[in-house]
């Protein structure tokens, strides 16, 4: 969820994944390695207002892009980031 900052844990788990992902990859294995952000739920939207963001998604855009910044600078191999805004997890 996005309703806080990123932290050490969001850190370890994907670097579980990450490596997971490239030592199968090594094997051979097709692999589809995604994260990303669940953007709904009360917590989010509570979230928001104690931030005094003046939406949700401008909330959610800014605490995404340090998500996304964070497994980048970790250097982890994931095919997609995914934001459950997008218009395409709407599909």
């Amino acid at each position: 969820y996005v309703n806080g900052q990123p932290h050490i844990g969001h850190a370890y788990s994907g670097l579980l994944c990450d490596a997971l992902a490239r030592w199968l990859r090594i094997r051979g294995e097709q692999v589809l390695f995604s994260t990303g952000t669940d953007e709904h739920g009360a917590k989010v939207e509570q979230a928001a207002r104690d931030a005094g963001a003046s939406s949700v998604l401008e909330f959610c855009d800014g605490i995404s892009g340090r998500f996304k910044e964070l497994f980048q600078r970790l250097n982890c191999a994931n095919d997609a980031f995914i934001r459950t805004t997008d218009a395409k997890h709407k599909e």
